[in-house]
């Protein structure tokens, strides 16, 4: 397993999350219930995605390109 995105929150890791698992990548979301301990841990870097090995380099370039607004999945291309 590698963490192929830190999220701000739990919403955004589970967007990232659901994106990945359009493309049939597993991604697993952790940390998300250190949250509640806000008080006693730096919130940054708490909530990450993570994801199998082999599915690392896949999962960054999806992410990337999500991040730069330009993925759409073939199938809600509306042309």
């Amino acid at each position: 397993m590698r963490i192929v995105f830190d999220a701000a929150n739990s919403l955004q890791a589970h967007m990232i999350k659901g994106v990945l698992d359009i493309y049939g990548i597993k991604a697993f979301v952790q940390g998300e219930h250190l949250q509640s301990a806000a008080g006693e841990l730096p919130i940054s870097g708490c909530v990450n995605v993570s994801v199998e090995n082999d599915d690392y380099i896949k999962s960054r370039e999806i992410i990337k390109d999500w991040e730069a607004n330009k993925l759409v999945p073939e199938e809600w291309d509306a042309d």
